[in-house]
């Protein structure tokens, strides 16, 4: 990864946690510089504005769930998760991808010894990249108002012509190709409404 941060400007994460998550995206939608992915569409940075912000309760699960990752990322590969190469991070990806329907509590099965302990954890982690592939997805995919969807690169993935005030009627059928639209953006609407609203000041002057 490159020694710079993957975060212009940090608002929650600290360093290590960025570089961290940001090797999570890597693997969830992966992707380079010609077909980009989470990591090229800047995933991370809406993530990291979100735990600054509307998801701000789930601060402890990012911060105990990088841990806890570079923990068994130790144990099974001898270095934290985000200096694996990219199969050793889905090899231990592979270990806590199992389905999970709420936070295991911090106790519990984890008396029983080691065994339980382990999977305790496990349990934990799969919650924690349960999270955060949701959230990676929605970095991808979100209006880059947000932070994420880099040059709109997961719209342009999926063919989203993103915000537009209104479709013609035969631009609503199903054989219309939306990748024709041009790709707009909240911030291309504010912008398009700011030079509508001036050119109608200056036609009332």
């Amino acid at each position: 990864m490159s020694s710079s941060s993957p975060l212009p400007v940090p608002t929650f994460l600290n360093d290590h946690e960025a570089r961290t998550v940001d090797a999570l995206a890597g693997r969830i939608v992966p992707g380079d510089e010609r077909d980009p992915g989470a990591r090229e569409a800047g995933a991370v940075v809406y993530i990291d504005r979100a735990l600054a912000g509307a998801y701000d309760h789930l601060q402890p699960l990012y911060q105990s769930g990088v841990r806890e990752l570079d923990q068994l990322s130790r144990e099974l590969h001898g270095a934290s998760f985000k200096d694996l190469s990219g199969d050793l991070q889905d090899a231990v990806l592979t270990e806590i991808d199992v389905v999970v329907e709420a936070l295991p509590t911090e106790h519990g099965a984890e008396s029983d010894g080691d065994g339980a302990v382990r999977d305790a954890r496990r349990e934990r982690l799969s919650y924690f990249f349960a999270v955060v592939r949701e959230h990676v997805l929605q970095g991808m995919f979100c209006d880059p108002v947000y932070g994420g969807n880099r040059d709109t690169a997961g719209w342009r993935l999926v063919g989203f012509p993103g915000a537009h005030w209104g479709y013609a009627e035969h631009q609503g059928e199903l054989s219309f190709d939306a990748a024709q639209l041009p790709i707009k953006t909240l911030e291309d609407l504010r912008a398009e409404r700011a030079s509508v609203d001036s050119n109608q000041w200056e036609a009332q002057r």
